[in-house]
């Protein structure tokens, strides 16, 4: 029940359905403003009448990086760029500081920018199924941050400043990510009240070697 409590509590920015989005109403959730929309292509929310505050992207022209006029969409709070073969993220993400949910799945990324640490609203952070191998120092910075969903990456160690994180995060999600007794172990003494969620290294087909 626990690990159901928490995923309820991460996904909610992105999840909960109101009773007024259930009658056909817009939701209006960040503002009067809101209407509810899902833009899917950055040219139609940089044409927008008003503010776009969710943006969802799964194709890409063949890049290393995001495009650089996406930085324009600065009321954006929920931003997913999914499946698009990224390389890196910009430097210029600070400039969505308003991003409360991100989600970065099923791309080719091997680090975030420091930068990232600017999204000083951000609640929910996904990395899943690339190939980060550890977390920039100034994840620190996030005390908003309840959920990072990192599974299926080369993820084994973190860096000592998550611990600011502690009193704030949730869930940690390793799984698919076989680590061994020390490393978990050394995590939960960073996060000794977040849980955290991981492949044990027993389970694993391809075996590491254990410390």
């Amino acid at each position: 029940m626990n690990i159901l409590k928490f995923v309820c509590l991460a996904f909610l920015i992105v999840c909960q359905t109101s009773l007024a989005n259930a009658q056909g109403e817009p939701d209006t959730r960040y503002g009067k403003d809101d209407d509810g929309r899902t833009y899917t292509t950055i040219q139609e929310a940089l044409n927008a009448p008003t503010p776009v505050y969710r943006l969802k992207l799964t194709k890409l022209p063949l890049r290393d990086s995001l495009p650089e006029e996406l930085f324009q969409l600065t009321e954006l709070r929920e931003l997913t760029v999914k499946g698009c073969k990224l390389n890196s993220i910009n430097q210029n993400i600070e400039k969505l500081e308003c991003l409360q949910y991100l989600n970065l799945d099923k791309n080719k990324l091997v680090r975030l920018p420091e930068t990232i640490g600017k999204l000083k609203n951000l609640r929910f952070l996904c990395i899943s199924r690339n190939m980060v191998e550890t977390l920039p120092d100034a994840i620190s910075n996030l005390t908003q941050l309840a959920y990072i969903d990192a599974w299926d990456n080369p993820l084994y160690i973190l860096p000592e400043t998550i611990k600011s994180l502690q009193s704030s995060l949730n869930t940690l999600d390793l799984r698919q990510i076989p680590l061994t007794k020390t490393e978990y172990l050394a995590m939960k003494e960073l996060l000794p009240y977040t849980e955290i969620l991981f492949t044990d290294i027993c389970e694993c087909e391809n075996r590491r070697d254990h410390n």
